[in-house]
């Protein structure tokens, strides 16, 4: 098992919750960039957030259906299973629209219109702004 799929699985099985950790905002960082992940993952924490890491979009899916995060945060440029699929994967499953994405990406080709009519909540070109950021994740998570 890699260590990248290590850091969307549970704790350890049968790990008895904390109150605080039932009651925080999870959040999905779906990015092949380690260090992006790890700032992200600093960062998110010290704001009050649960983080979960995916390096795919095929990690993302499965982190998305184990943890059902509050908020996703998607690069659309990745290997394997990038951006686009996993949106894709999304729309077939009919879980596009029921949380949502944030794409945080520097190789954002199309129309940003196009991407939002996929079914994105908004589009943060990188590099972005911390504090826009968890502005934007703090408006967007129920």
């Amino acid at each position: 098992m890699s260590l990248a799929m290590n850091e969307v699985q549970p704790q350890r099985p049968g790990a008895v919750k904390r109150v605080a950790d039932v009651d925080r905002k999870r959040i999905l960082v779906i990015d092949d960039d380690m260090p992006l992940r790890g700032m992200l993952s600093a960062a998110l924490r010290q704001h009050g957030f649960q983080v979960l890491l995916a390096s795919d979009g095929a990690e993302g899916q499965r982190a998305l259906r184990i943890h059902h995060p509050n908020v996703i945060l998607l690069d659309l440029a990745m290997p394997k299973v990038n951006g686009w699929d996993f949106l894709q994967r999304l729309h077939e499953t009919g879980h596009l629209g029921k949380v949502p994405i944030i794409v945080v990406s520097a190789h954002l080709r199309e129309d940003p219109k196009a991407v939002l009519q996929m079914g994105v909540s908004a589009i943060l070109p990188k590099p972005f702004n911390l504090p826009e950021l968890i502005d934007l994740i703090e408006h967007l998570s129920p």
